[in-house]
């Protein structure tokens, strides 16, 4: 039976949205500030602050550069025509024939997990853009030090766990930050950028539940609703299939997706920290 992943579902539904309401090619969260109210009309505005920001913790061109978990490309484009000799990783199929037709001959797309890429590089710098939380950590960590050059860096952009995350449905995600710590330090890493974004991210899940609660969720009851009224019998099929081929624990996710009440900026800042990194591999 398969298995509906709602992270990743959710994950298309904010591309739709962003790249219809808000004109927007990124896939990542966007970073508000303090009097700004978040919603879909300025979550391009948002989301180019974040690609500002990433850019300005990656070294300089000329480099070797190897944007793992690139998307559909846009970061990847970005990067190449400021100058960097760029090779890009994907475990999507569809996402790496957005890219590689995005990028062309320009910078070679690999459609692998970062754990199964075989190139050996090496790379000055590998950068993961909201990537790094779908990685093992000690099994990428090493692979990081083997295809990096010596003082190689490694750019991460991404949430992570704090302390107070207890386990459960809750916005977010990613390493639990006291365990990366560690890990990083056991393969040869130190800090060089540290920058704590979490306020400023968390507040993209006021946009998150406006698609949910404004959009999807009435949309979807009304449908319910004209089937219900309008063709009985398919509604009552429908239904019985939904059950059939859907998992109960995977309903239960979908309504509480729907509802969105757990997923707050309130709520994501307080079990996560999403952090801004420029790390060094040491001897």
């Amino acid at each position: 039976m398969a298995k509906i992943d709602t992270k990743t579902e959710g994950l298309d539904l904010y591309v739709h949205v962003a790249r219809t309401f808000a004109d927007s090619p990124w896939l990542h969260y966007g970073l508000w500030e303090p009097g700004e109210r978040p919603n879909i009309p300025q979550l391009r505005m948002a989301q180019e602050r974040y690609v500002e920001k990433l850019l300005s913790l990656i070294p300089p061109p000329p480099a070797r550069l190897l944007d793992i978990g690139g998307g559909t490309g846009e970061m990847a484009r970005v990067l190449v025509e400021k100058g960097y000799a760029l090779e890009m990783i994907t475990p999507s199929h569809l996402q790496a024939e957005v890219a590689a037709e995005k990028l062309g001959p320009a910078a070679p797309v690999h459609e692998t997990r970062f754990e199964d890429f075989t190139g050996t590089g090496p790379f000055d710098i590998c950068l993961f853009s909201e990537s790094f939380q779908y990685v093992d950590l000690d099994a990428s960590l090493a692979k990081l030090k083997a295809i990096l050059v010596p003082g190689g860096h490694v750019v991460i952009a991404d949430c992570f766990r704090s302390d107070a995350y207890e386990g459960g449905r809750q916005p977010g995600g990613g390493h639990r930050y006291s365990r990366f710590l560690e890990a990083i330090a056991r393969h040869g890493f130190d800090i060089v950028e540290d920058h704590d974004v979490t306020w400023s991210a968390a507040q993209s899940m006021a946009v998150d539940q406006q698609v949910y609660r404004g959009f999807l969720a009435p949309a979807i009851a009304q449908i319910q609703d004209l089937l219900a009224t309008k063709r009985p019998i398919l509604y009552r099929i429908a239904g019985w299939l939904y059950k059939i081929f859907v998992p109960a624990s995977e309903r239960e996710n979908i309504i509480a997706r729907l509802k969105a009440d757990y997923r707050s900026p309130e709520a994501f800042e307080k079990v996560n920290t999403y952090r801004f990194l420029l790390l060094k591999s040491i001897a």
